[in-house]
């Protein structure tokens, strides 16, 4: 038995979830959701104008995908739509091809009547989640009796394993490019749809749920608790508590700002500034003289939590952090500007003649095809901008991650290559190259009423260096851990404020000595946790340590296991087992604390599960008297989901603080 591939024998500590429906019968007095059926024809009618659609208008349909790969894609949409149906199921199979584009601006909406049900019957999951470690983390609950407490993990979700879950929706997540690392966050918060994708569409894969039935445990824990709860409104459920920006937040009310000394913290969630919109640049400018007046010499800008949003904003930080003028975009590129009867099922914003009839003296013919948009007056973007006199001048850092998208990625990649910004947390997701936006056009089918978001332009940014499918790189990676999220700290900010590197402890330093506690792991062929009293003997020197394990897995049968860890490159390279158990992952961060025995270790690479390619994270965290590590595993358009974690202590054998006692 190793670290990577356990078999245990006897499952006596086994976490089965129960089988029960996805769907139950509606409580009395609950009205279901009745679902329309279409017939094959007009089921083909939809996808036919959907697809023609596309062809016409999309700009990204083949900037990141092929040909074929669409070919195929369309080949399955059109196999669903070929026999009856009905409106939930071509919703889950649309919304499985759209995100096959891989373009975060092309998505489906429920039609008016699958809309009109969720704001009128509860049908949302009573509590909000993050997913950390793999794991589906509580948040927040609304207080149901018996409801999973914050920090509570769900292992299964009316019947189902939360792995399939999570993996099956995450396949309907739209993203740019290769940047999937947003799956994992646009389950968990998703201000474009329905609050979050896993509650977007839990209906078109599972059905409206009349009660949701939970399996969560907490960390440690040898058995599972269990909670049959109502579902909530959309209402109630965007009055949750949240850490980060509410549900469909606007800019003039996102900023979040404070000065300690010489150093200042500016949050910004979201670059929405259309439903009520304010002059950006002024709006920031009382900060800006602050940060001027009050001699502030190293401003962090967190901008974590914004999606996108409005040019203007972008434009407006650029005016007051770029060191000279400079200018924002490259002129967006269009596939067509004229599109034939589709405009009768298309609505979008502002005048419909120049929508869908513009002058062609406002564009450029290029030499393959296409229509460049020519700048216009009103173009903030294609104009020469002026740095204000107020712009700040000392330090920038910049806290980005993966549900950044859209104008905040390309806030970012501009902050990048002209300022030289230091970005501190995780890559962000969208295109720095610009994404394939403009004008968002809704598209709705006749037969079923559901609807298609499709963008008209490419939107690129006037940047010189990118990574063609990539949002922008981080210089200094922080992770989040379950660790930090139980303990409330935020360590990119942490690390944002820090003056110096702490020192990193050595891997036997911080590793050496005996340790109790338990393993905690996803059953290969049915994804149930099971969970073993698990005692830890380690040791070392320097970098390199020793682990002897000896697992309890069930009455008279005890299992021993060893391996060895070195850290080697120039602390680059994280270097486990032995063998055919060898593994070499890269360091993506290994970071010390105030406390000399603090680590945090995540190191990436690639290996196999069912002898399929998977992506490999291990994550490994040092919090006083705990240590946990864990492994992480994912197929291409899959998050990072738990294998296992051990979950250990120093605590005297025998002996816990929840009170169970474990058996050796």
């Amino acid at each position: 038995m190793s670290l990577r591939f356990l078999v245990p024998g006897c499952l006596a500590l086994l976490l089965a979830v129960p089988t029960l429906a996805a769907t139950e019968p509606p409580s009395p007095g609950r009205q279901a959701y009745v679902p329309v059926t279409l017939d094959a024809a007009k089921a083909r009618a939809d996808v036919a104008l959907m697809r023609r659609a596309l062809e016409t208008i999309h700009p990204g349909l083949h900037r990141y995908r092929s040909r074929a790969d669409l070919q195929a894609a369309f080949a399955r949409l059109e196999a669903v739509a070929s026999r009856p149906t009905t409106d939930l199921a071509l919703w889950r199979a649309i919304a499985l091809m759209l995100a096959e584009i891989h373009c975060d601006h092309t998505k489906p909406e429920p039609s008016v009547a699958l809309e009109d049900h969720r704001r009128t019957h509860p049908t949302h999951l009573p509590l909000r989640f993050k997913i950390i470690e793999g794991r589906m983390i509580v948040v927040s609950n609304d207080g149901q009796p018996g409801a999973p407490p914050p920090g509570a993990e769900l292992v299964g979700i009316n019947g189902m394993p939360v792995p399939r879950v999570l993996a099956g929706l995450g396949r309907a997540v739209a993203y740019d490019g290769s940047t999937d690392p947003a799956i994992a966050a646009k389950l968990g918060s998703d201000s474009d749809l329905m609050g979050d994708d896993f509650n977007e569409y839990w209906p078109a894969f599972h059905g409206f749920p009349t009660k949701w039935s939970l399996d969560w445990k907490r960390s440690g824990e040898l058995r599972l608790s269990h909670s049959a709860l109502e579902p909530i409104s959309f209402k109630t459920w965007t009055a949750l508590t949240w850490p980060g920006s509410p549900y469909r937040d606007e800019f003039y009310k996102a900023i979040h700002w404070r000065i300690d000394g010489k150093r200042a913290l500016l949050r910004i969630d979201t670059f929405v500034n259309y439903r009520n919109p304010v002059d950006a640049t002024a709006f920031l400018g009382g900060f800006f003289k602050t940060l001027k007046a009050q001699g502030v010499e190293h401003l962090i800008l967190d901008l974590r939590e914004s999606g996108g949003g409005s040019e203007d904003v972008s434009v407006a930080l650029g005016r007051y952090l770029l060191k000279e003028p400079f200018l924002w975009s490259k002129p967006s590129l269009l596939k067509a500007i004229r599109y034939g009867d589709l405009p009768t099922h298309i609505e979008s914003w502002g005048d419909r003649k120049a929508v869908f009839e513009p002058d062609e003296k406002g564009f450029r013919r290029t030499s393959d095809g296409w229509w460049e948009r020519l700048p216009r007056p009103d173009d903030e973007g294609l104009r020469m901008q002026d740095v204000s006199p107020e712009r700040f001048t000392g330090k920038v850092t910049v806290l980005s991650g993966p549900m950044n998208g859209s104008g905040t990625t390309r806030t970012l990649a501009q902050l990048k290559e002209k300022l030289g910004a230091r970005l501190v947390g995780e890559e962000s997701a969208g295109s720095a190259e610009g994404p394939t936006a403009g004008r968002i056009f809704l598209l709705t089918l006749p037969h079923s009423g559901l609807r298609v978001r499709i963008p008209n332009a490419w939107n690129r940014t006037n940047i010189d260096h990118f990574v063609p499918g990539r949002g922008v790189a981080v210089d200094e990676t922080v992770m989040p851990t379950v660790a930090d999220f139980e303990a409330g700290r935020d360590r990119a900010v942490e690390v944002a404020k820090a003056p110096g590197t702490p020192v990193v402890p050595r891997l036997a330093a911080v590793l050496a000595g005996p340790w109790n506690g338990t393993l905690d792991y996803r059953d290969f062929q049915s994804d149930r946790r099971v969970v073993l009293p698990t005692m830890l003997e380690a040791a070392g020197d320097g970098d390199e340590v020793r682990f002897a394990f000896t697992f309890d897995d069930g009455p008279g049968k005890t299992v021993h296991s060893t391996q060895t860890w070195k850290i080697r490159d120039g602390a680059r390279t994280l270097i486990s087992g032995d063998g055919e158990d060898r593994e070499e992952m890269k360091l993506i961060e290994r970071r010390g604390g105030d406390d000399a025995t603090e680590l945090t270790l995540v190191a990436e690479g690639r290996g196999q599960e069912d002898k399929l390619p998977v992506e490999v994270r291990t994550v490994l965290i040092r919090r006083g008297a705990v240590l946990s590590i864990s492994r992480l595993t994912r197929r291409p358009g899959e998050p990072f989901l738990l294998r296992h974690v051990y979950r250990l202590s120093r605590e005297p054998t025998g002996s816990r603080s929840d009170g169970q006692k474990t058996r050796h």
